[in-house]
This record gives structure tokens, C-alpha cells and sequence, in this order.
């Protein structure tokens, strides 16, 4: 039994620059800036708690929430998903999977005890939700490698089962977004298919056959849907659509040298003004895994962040080494946020945020009592 890319990590946000302007007659030297601080939630843990940090741009102060003493979710949870304000943790202890839905606004919290019990019958591979329904991801019969999706409603509790497809080889992250569940896999004969679930009726709408090109997934704001169809090679064909009729709204090709895995990219990718703000990684043995980057897909070029210089500045302030955890991409601000974790000593675990302008500038560093591990959509 395993959830994969159990925390679900990393996001990025992107911002604009400091200029300066003269506006008075007798031409004195007036400082005018176009930074614009984000506001942003980010959770995290240290070694003893789970931790929701909210940082106000406008103050340029933040407040700070132990989960663990709060709302009772334990370090060790297995994996995270957000549907508008309510966060989904998910757990698993003495065979059971259990799961504590938290407001992050508002900070109710409701506790959703041993929803599901293993069985011989079936290996759960993840776990998702939706405003009212947990739906879980598994393979049926024992020994099996059928694909099936079990859907609880957490109002009725009504428990239903839907056979996505018999023998798979593989399966990835799901996302749900506006009463549609996408459910990436690979078939018995290897070809990438993507199942796109109506959870109000729990039928199959339609299934998108990608043969041997990789098919990754973005949701925007708006609710329109992204797929990069690809391969190793970095060619990529962008396709937009309406998430609700699935029609095809239009479609581009571009190139970047990043590989992106199958299924949702939500943590590593977001798209605004015609621009691919994505999630660079750098070539090992590089100390620095990833780091922010920018597509114009009107002009072809591709800016590459210097992430290393970053880190090696933030480095010399606080006079340790840091590991870069998460990042995202916020539009209103045009920001990127980069968390990190640094160890203090072998029982101190703590972290930050780095606030770094599109130009690649580093704006503002906070410093946290946790190491971020996810920046939460707001």
C-alpha cells in the first residue's frame, strides 16, 4: 500500500522590479516601486509538529499556526490535496486510512476517522477529495492489476466502486478541480490514458488515449485545463480546454529542456500571460536541484533564474546550508516563492521563504520554525 509523491511538494510564484523616477520640478530623486510583497499560506514541519504559516504583503508580517497542536494531524501524514479553502490530510495507522479536513482561513477542523479499512481485496495507491466526497485510488482483485476508483460520500456515507481500466502497468497522481476527477495511468501496453471522472453522476465522460507521449496536466484559475503532450526529447504540444465539455479551445507547440512526469503539474508549472512559469531542474551532481523559470510563448525565449547565486546569498546571511523544499508562482504579485529548510544543529529542523522578483532578484527572506514543504493555493 503507498500513496505516491506523498507530500506533494513544491510550488512557485513571480513578481516585477524596483525603477526610478524623477516627479518633482526640482528633479529630487524619488524611489517608486513596482513590488508588489505577495500574500501567501505555506504548510510545513519541523521534528516535532505540522505547521500553516499566513503572510501578509501589505504588513509584511505573518502569523504562525501549530496543525499538530490544533487540529491533531500528525507529522507523519501521508499526503496533502486542497479543494478551495479546506485542506485534505490524509493518514493510515493500525490498518485503517483516516483524514483531517482543515479551513485553512478560518481554521475549523473536521476529523474523519477510519473512512476506509485494507483489505486483501484491494491496495490503495492514493487518496483524493472534493467537497464532500473522499475518492481513493486502487487495484482489484488481490494480485490484479485493475484499476478501479472507490468514491465516499462523506454526507450519505454511500460507498460506491467505478472500474476505470483492467490490467494497468502504472498509474499517477489524480487532480480534482470543479466536480472532475483526472485519473492518469499507463495501460497494459504501456500507452499514457487520461480519465476524466463526472463525480456528480461517477461515470467515465471520456478517456484520452496519448500513446507513448507523456501527458502532464494544469488546471488555472479559471478553470481551464492544460495538457503538455511530450517525450524525453523536450518537445511539447500545449493544449487548451474547456474543462467542462473537454472541447479543444487551441493549441500550440513549444520546446524546453525539462522533462515533465506524467499527471498533475500544479506544484511545478503555472501559466499567465502567455507565459510558462515552470520549475527548472538543474543537471546533478548540482548542489541546487530546481530553481524558477520563465516561457514566453509569444517571443520563443526561456529565462533561466540564477537560483545558485540565491542560495549562496541567503547561505552568507544565516551562516548555514539550505535545502530548497518548495516553491510557487503567485500572479497578482508576479512573485516566485521558494521554501528551504535548514538544519540549526541534529535536532533542529527549521526553514524560510524566499520572496525573488521575475528579474531574479531576491526581495524579501523570512525565516521560519519549520521547513515549508507546500504553498497552498489562495
Amino acid at each position: 500500500m503507498k500513496f505516491y509523491r506523498i507530500l506533494g511538494v513544491f510550488y512557485l510564484l513571480v513578481v516585477s522590479t524596483l525603477f526610478l523616477s524623477c516627479t518633482n520640478d526640482d528633479n529630487r530623486p524619488e524611489i517608486v516601486s513596482e513590488d508588489q510583497m505577495p500574500n501567501y499560506t505555506v504548510i510545513g514541519q519541523n521534528f516535532q509538529s505540522v505547521f500553516q504559516y499566513n503572510y501578509d504583503g501589505n504588513l509584511g508580517e505573518g502569523e504562525l499556526f501549530n496543525l499538530t497542536l490544533e487540529s491533531n494531524i500528525n507529522r507523519e501524514y501521508l499526503t496533502l490535496r486542497q479543494v478551495s479553502e479546506v485542506l485534505t490530510f490524509f493518514s493510515f495507522a493500525a490498518g485503517s486510512f483516516s483524514a483531517i479536513q482543515r479551513n485553512y482561513v478560518t481554521g475549523q477542523s473536521t476529523f474523519i476517522n477510519e473512512f476506509y479499512t485494507v483489505s486483501n481485496e484491494r491496495s490503495v495507491t492514493w487518496g483524493a477529495s472534493s467537497e464532500n466526497k473522499i475518492f481513493l485510488g486502487f487495484f482489484s482483485p488481490d494480485g490484479s492489476t485493475n484499476y478501479g476508483i472507490r468514491t465516499i460520500d462523506l454526507t450519505t456515507d454511500q460507498e460506491t466502486d467505478l472500474i476505470v481500466e483492467y490490467n494497468v502497468s502504472d498509474v499517477s497522481e489524480p487532480l480534482y478541480y470543479d466536480n472532475r476527477l483526472l485519473i492518469t495511468y499507463l495501460d497494459q501496453v504501456d500507452n499514457y490514458k487520461l480519465a476524466v471522472l463526472d463525480t456528480d453522476s461517477n461515470t467515465i465522460i471520456r478517456t484520452f488515449d496519448f500513446g507513448k507521449l507523456v501527458p502532464s496536466i494544469l488546471i488555472n484559475k479559471q478553470g481551464e485545463m492544460f495538457i503538455f503532450s511530450g517525450n524525453s526529447k523536450s518537445d511539447y504540444e500545449l493544449t487548451l480546454y474547456d474543462l467542462q465539455t473537454l472541447d479543444v479551445i487551441e493549441q500550440d507547440l513549444f520546446s524546453i529542456n525539462r522533462y515533465f512526469f506524467a499527471g498533475p503539474i500544479q506544484s511545478e508549472a503555472a501559466i499567465n500571460n502567455e507565459k510558462l512559469y515552470y520549475l527548472n531542474l538543474y543537471a546533478q551532481p548540482s548542489s541546487i536541484p530546481f530553481g524558477p523559470a520563465i516561457y514566453d510563448f509569444i517571443t520563443k525565449k526561456n529565462v533561466i533564474i540564477d537560483m545558485p547565486s540565491i542560495v549562496q546569498q541567503v547561505q552568507d546571511e544565516v551562516g548555514l546550508e539550505i535545502e530548497l523544499t518548495a516553491f510557487d508562482y503567485n500572479e497578482k504579485s508576479n512573485t516566485f516563492l521558494m521554501g528551504y529548510a535548514k538544519f540549526a544543529d541534529v535536532e533542529t529542523l527549521e526553514g524560510g521563504v524566499l520572496i525573488i522578483s521575475e528579474k531574479g532578484r531576491l526581495l524579501k527572506n523570512t525565516s521560519l520554525k519549520f521547513a515549508p514543504t507546500r504553498f497552498i493555493e489562495n
